[in-house]
């Protein structure tokens, strides 16, 4: 019985990682797709105004409420990325292991 509820445990473990790393590939894809369709016009922006329109667009797609594709860790993610004061946009990183 014990070796059945830390299989269970264990997978369960992996489900959130795997939730999260779906996560991170969705905000990196948004990241990546803005960048394809609106290159052009994100590099002739400043930094900031480029972070405040990315974030405005991230909340119209993924606002848990009104969003086209509702998903609040996504937007959580891309809040905290785009709310940094960096100079420059980068892929989002994968979590270090702990």
């Amino acid at each position: 019985m014990s070796a059945h509820c830390e299989l269970n445990g264990a997978q369960d473990a992996l489900q959130v990682k795997l939730k999260s790393l779906n996560d991170l590939v969705r905000a990196n894809q948004f990241m990546v797709e803005a960048m394809a369709r609106q290159g052009r016009e994100l590099r002739g922006m400043s930094s900031s105004r480029t972070k405040d329109m990315l974030r405005s667009q991230a909340r119209a797609r993924f606002h848990p409420e009104t969003g086209t594709a509702p998903d609040a860790a996504v937007l959580t993610i891309l809040e905290e990325v785009l709310g940094h004061q960096q100079e420059g946009a980068e892929i989002i990183p994968f979590p270090v292991r702990a």
